[in-house]
């Protein structure tokens, strides 16, 4: 790396460190409330979960307005939940939700998954999907400064993370296997995540030199971002309804068909729009991909390895899919 762009780095991460430090606090509570399972059905993992920002319905106007907009284009079945964040309600609009099992044995150390929603969106919005992987055995972190699309707030849910690791006060101590980390987005989070899944394994050090990104997931990606940069196996999802983002423009063309360096795959979902991910899991089709993409890359699970390794890779001829594709790199992994 040439002098600038290891200054440019520094930089990223000083900046990260520094609103970590300084936004809401994100230490877990030692005696956490549990999830409500109802709405998640057979996606629900064997664990209790908490989480350090509370969600639930939208009673703002603000909200309100969001509520409809996601019910328009494509969340069809469950409303919408929110936080207390800015300009829901008067919490600071900058900082990191913690998602975190409650019940799992105490010498597993926890895969985590650093999730950035879309534009505009606070944590709240992604509530039911990052109940679920935190049920499943995963810390989801959830970064947010209401723009959320650049790669400093995966830098600052690392960050968070580590802190939550490290303190004696925290649920979490001792207990985040920092050397298993997933990036993960929605829209302007997917470009963020791409971002962030580009920059060099020695950036990620400078936050906490146990950190190791294993995977990264661009789920409906905004445009702000290219493939060719990515250093970590990346799965892309569209939709087939979307219209914001528009499954056969950049995130088929200069993200997907770009990526030659790692393994990438593309899927897009039949009767998927852009809001179907802050559906509730049953609804969101999404959501086994994403935790058989985890359970795969973070776990190393089989079972899910087999939807994505091998000839006859079991995501090929999924009914619920307008089409699979794979890159030559993911290709010629052995099965």
């Amino acid at each position: 790396m040439s002098a600038l762009a290891i200054r440019l780095c520094v930089a990223v991460v000083s900046l990260a460190v520094a609103v970590t430090a300084f936004a809401q606090p994100v230490v877990a509570s030692a005696a956490p409330p549990t999830t409500d399972t109802a709405t998640q059905r057979s996606l629900t993992g064997p664990y209790r979960t908490a989480q350090t920002l509370d969600a639930g319905a939208c009673t703002s106007l603000y909200g309100a307005i969001s509520n409809g907009l996601v019910h328009a284009f494509g969340n069809n079945h469950s409303d919408l939940k929110c936080s207390q964040t800015f300009p829901n309600g008067l919490a600071s609009p900058i900082g990191v939700a913690l998602y975190y099992p409650t019940n799992t044995p105490p010498d597993r150390r926890l895969p985590v998954v650093l999730w950035t929603g879309g534009i505009l969106s606070e944590p709240g919005n992604y509530d039911l999907t990052a109940k679920m992987l935190a049920s499943n055995g995963y810390v989801v972190a959830i970064p947010y400064d209401f723009v959320n699309s650049f790669a400093y707030l995966p830098l600052i849910a690392a960050s968070a993370v580590a802190r939550a690791d490290s303190d004696r006060r925290s649920a979490l101590h001792d207990r985040v296997d920092l050397g298993r980390i997933a990036i993960a987005g929605h829209s302007a989070g997917g470009a963020a995540t791409q971002q962030a899944a580009s920059l060099p394994a020695n950036v990620w050090r400078l936050v906490d030199p146990r950190i190791t990104v294993r995977s990264a997931a661009a789920v409906e990606p905004g445009p702000v971002a290219i493939g060719a940069t990515l250093t970590v196996p990346t799965l892309y999802l569209t939709g087939y309804n979307d219209v914001v983002v528009p499954h056969y423009l950049w995130a088929r063309w200069t993200q997907y068909e770009l990526a030659g360096r790692v393994p990438a795959y593309l899927l897009c979902a039949n009767g998927v729009g852009h809001f179907t991910p802050v559906d509730d899991p049953a609804h969101n089709p999404f959501a086994p991909i994403l935790l058989s993409w985890f359970d795969h890359t973070l776990k190393q699970n089989s079972d899910a390895g087999a939807d994505f390794l091998g000839p006859d890779w079991g995501l090929r001829d999924d009914p619920a899919l307008a089409y699979a594709l794979r890159n030559r790199v993911a290709a010629g992994l052995p099965g």
